[in-house]
């Protein structure tokens, strides 16, 4: 399957996430999706972010100074400002102002220049030191997090079929290796996936102390078994290792550090 260019990824994203929102029910809206955050919420969450990224108004409140910085983390504090300054409006004015400010992000980044990927993103992110690879690999995958989020908070099943979720599960993969840092030099780590975003991840780790993939074929001292859907929750931090069912074959001390080093999202 060909990938999207980012912006049409970004924008396929956020569609997705926008026809699951029509779909809720006035009783979603209010229901607990992460702690201390209603549906309601998360919504308004991204609704703060895609406004930011479209260039609109905040509401009074929602922004602050920012210090620079060069690739910092989106601040907790900023993304709670940005929640708590909506907490007065109703859910179809949260709805509206996701679904104008997707609209508008998606007219005003229609010329961006894509050219160098490591030059300085606009806007709030742009404060905060992020380039564009670091601000279009990121938008994508917090909207599809967050409708995952919501799914699971609202009874509806994960979808792992997704351009949104292809994107995810590329970004993870990458990311695998990383889950075997500190451990012994050979450590060796096969994990297979299945369902729509099925694969097969593997890393081992070198003299030098770093894991990189190596050839699944050869066999790895642990060998984890699990969907895309459990892989993605664990990869988000939505479950603890403990509630995931993985089939583990090999050192389940080993097991255990990986599944738990799964976890890349902030």
């Amino acid at each position: 399957m060909t990938r999207p260019d980012p912006l049409t990824l970004w924008d396929e994203t956020g569609q997705d996430l926008l026809a699951a929102l029509r779909g809720l029910t006035d009783d979603d809206w209010g229901r607990p999706a992460l702690p201390g955050w209603s549906v309601k919420d998360v919504v308004a969450h991204l609704a703060h972010l895609e406004s930011e990224a479209a260039g609109m108004d905040q509401p009074e409140g929602g922004r602050s100074h920012i210090e620079a910085g060069r690739n910092r983390p989106m601040p907790t504090d900023l993304t709670e400002r940005g929640v708590q300054a909506r907490r007065g409006h109703s859910t179809a004015e949260v709805l509206e102002e996701l679904e104008t400010a997707c609209v508008r992000r998606r007219e005003v980044l229609a010329d961006l220049d894509l050219s160098d990927p490591k030059a300085p993103a606009p806007g709030l992110v742009g404060e905060l030191g992020w380039d564009l690879r670091t601000w279009l690999t990121n938008r994508p995958i917090d909207l599809w997090v967050h409708e995952q989020d919501i799914r699971r908070a609202t009874g509806r099943p994960m979808v792992t079929t997704s351009t949104g979720a292809a994107h995810v599960a590329g970004v993870m993969t990458a990311a695998f290796p990383a889950a075997l840092r500190k451990l012994p030099v050979g450590t060796a780590v096969v994990a297979h996936v299945t369902g729509p975003q099925g694969r097969v991840l593997s890393a081992r780790v070198g003299e030098d102390g770093r894991a990189a993939p190596f050839d699944p074929s050869e066999g790895g001292m642990v060998t984890l078994a699990m969907s895309d859907e459990t892989w993605l929750l664990l990869t988000g931090g939505r479950i603890a290792p403990e509630e995931a069912d993985v089939a583990v074959t090999g050192d389940a001390t080993v097991a255990a550090q990986v599944l738990r080093r799964l976890n890349v999202t902030p």
